[in-house]
């Protein structure tokens, strides 16, 4: 039997020593088995249908083990999850604090960027220090960088450490090497002429009312269309100035000074577009834009600050209930990486009686805080308008809560009830979650002054919630307008 085993003498390398372990434990487990095996004499019993003596025959009973057969299985179990470990790409978090990385040397690529720290960022967190370095990234998208381990730290040596942790103090003088994703973003918009409704814009900043499917930027997919395309035309004429991030080249002026913004409509211009948060493309709502680096950069942090206060509306199937607070984390969902969920509480036991901390499983996954607060407006026992305010801005951070919570928004085709989204179709024609950003509190970016802005629902989510909550429109007239 042995002689059909594979040999751990002609493996080499990794793949070759754990192959080697397993083979061994088996050979092991094979010969207790048989060193504790020993003959006994059994009879057959008396036959029902005719009676007649047997003779007696000899055979081997279940083996009496010396050893201990979970902990064998555990042990290889072990083995598997390793090689898996070592072989799998991707999707593992970094647990060290900071890797030390090869030397630094090479051609420099496009996409890298080399930053000192000044004395004034030195003890800062070094997510906020790249947000300060580089006004054109958030607080949110530089921790990312930092997360996916694209920020590295120059030492004196010429080599460099990647610093994993987004809590790294930074020291004045710190050089920072940072690697750009290199993702398909335009740098050149074209201008289109699409209805945009404002609600509020000065010199520094403008305040729309997002319309439903209409994504905020190009992208892939949706390369034009967006809320970005639409911004780039109006600036041209807008009374309060085309803001730093229109392009300067000669058209462009020629436009803006003539007040003509149809000889730039569809032609090719230079736009970094001041994003600050985003809706998703069937939400609804208000929706922020800076016209200036300094109103980007102020923006950028009372986001991250989570000094800005955003409202939301919901109709959801079901009741999630009065004031309730939602305190989950949220992370991408380990198979369908489009779509994120709420991740377990590594410490909550399940059915098995096992805490998944305790399992044989792959890398945890730690997920990112997520706090949200819920509040029932109206429910007609089948359907409801609930107030959500979020203290933090995950991505679908509402939308999972709510599905978490078995109270998904209704016609949400990623995290609702398909029955459900089949029927507002078929009844309303809406194809879309019904969530609007109704209402946002922030300061001024430049002079400081608080400002509340309210927008109201659009009018295929305005119908649905007039049907569940008959009385909205006296009691919530600036949504129901």
């Amino acid at each position: 039997f042995f002689f059909f085993l594979p040999s751990p003498i002609t493996a080499t390398g990794k793949m070759g020593q754990f192959h080697a372990q397993k083979t061994l434990l088996l050979a092991l487990a094979l010969q207790i088995l048989a060193a504790n095996s020993f003959p006994v004499q059994c009879r057959h019993t008396k036959s029902n249908i005719a009676q007649q003596k047997t003779a007696p025959l000899w055979a081997k009973p279940p083996p009496t083990a010396s050893f201990d057969l979970e902990a064998i299985e555990a042990m290889e179990a072990k083995l598997d999850m390793e090689e898996a470990m070592r072989t799998e790409d991707g999707d593992e978090e970094v647990v060290e604090e900071d890797i030390l990385s090869d030397e630094l040397g090479g051609a420099a690529e496009d996409n890298i960027v080399l930053l000192e720290v000044p004395d004034e960022l030195g003890g800062k967190r070094i997510d906020a220090a790249l947000a300060k370095l580089d006004t054109s990234l958030s607080r949110s998208s530089c921790g990312t960088l930092v997360a996916d381990g694209n920020v590295q730290l120059v030492e004196a040596s010429g080599k460099f450490k990647v610093l994993s942790r987004k809590s790294h103090k930074v020291s004045s003088g710190d050089t920072l090497r940072v690697t750009m994703p290199k993702e398909e973003k335009p740098t050149e918009i074209v201008p289109q002429d699409l209805p945009l409704n404002i609600l509020y814009e000065d010199e520094h900043m403008i305040v729309l009312n997002k319309a439903a499917g209409m994504v905020v930027h190009p992208a892939a997919g949706n390369w034009d269309g967006t809320v970005v395309n639409a911004l780039a035309h109006y600036l041209l004429q807008s009374p309060y100035g085309a803001g730093e991030f229109v392009g300067t080249e000669t058209d462009t002026k020629t436009a803006i000074q003539a007040n003509d913004p149809a000889r730039a409509d569809g032609e090719v211009i230079s736009f970094r577009p001041g994003i600050v948060h985003r809706l998703d493309k069937g939400t609804t709502g208000i929706l922020v834009v800076a016209k200036t680096t300094q109103s980007l950069g102020a923006l950028s942090e009372a986001f991250a600050e989570r000094t800005v206060k955003k409202t939301y509306l919901a109709v959801t199937v079901g009741n999630p209930g009065k004031r309730v607070t939602i305190d989950k984390p949220i992370g991408r969902h380990p198979i369908h990486r489009q779509r994120m969920r709420v991740v377990p509480d590594p410490h909550r036991r399940d059915s098995s009686g096992i805490a998944p901390k305790d399992r044989l499983t792959g890398p945890k996954q730690k997920g990112r805080r997520a706090l949200s607060y819920v509040d029932t407006l109206a429910f007609d026992g089948k359907l409801s308008i609930a107030q959500v305010r979020i203290e933090t801005g995950r991505t679908h951070q509402i939308r999972v809560h709510l599905q978490d919570r078995h109270t998904p928004i209704f016609g949400d085709d990623v995290y609702g009830i398909d029955a459900w989204n089949k029927k507002l179709l078929k009844t309303h024609g809406i194809a879309r979650p019904l969530l609007h950003a109704y209402k946002l509190e922030l300061n001024h970016p430049i002079t400081g002054e608080k400002m509340v802005f309210a927008a109201p629902m659009a009018d295929d989510m305005k119908g649905i919630a007039s049907a569940v909550w008959p009385t909205g429109a006296e009691e919530f007239p600036e949504v129901f307008q």
